[in-house]
């Protein structure tokens, strides 16, 4: 009775840190792939930034160039 008492005792003692290792590596493992896609999401937000501030620089060089034409008009007209 007493050796299946301490194999079952030398049993759970090599197996509980091993049960525990692979707890703490999932853990980590799922930590890493909410934080990778944190990053693709914020990496996908600085993307459109970018893109819009392309287009309102466009949209202002457009209307300086207008406004240059417009005073070069009113200059002309004068």
């Amino acid at each position: 009775m007493s050796d299946v008492l301490f194999q079952m005792i030398a049993f759970g003692s090599l197996t509980i840190p091993i049960l525990i290792t692979i707890i703490v590596v999932i853990f980590i493992v799922r930590i890493v792939r909410r934080m990778e896609r944190r990053a693709d999401e914020r990496l996908k937000l600085d993307k459109e930034n970018a893109q819009f501030q392309q287009q309102q620089m466009q949209a202002i060089q457009e209307l300086n160039l207008r406004l240059t034409n417009i005073e070069k008009l009113l200059k002309d007209v004068e």
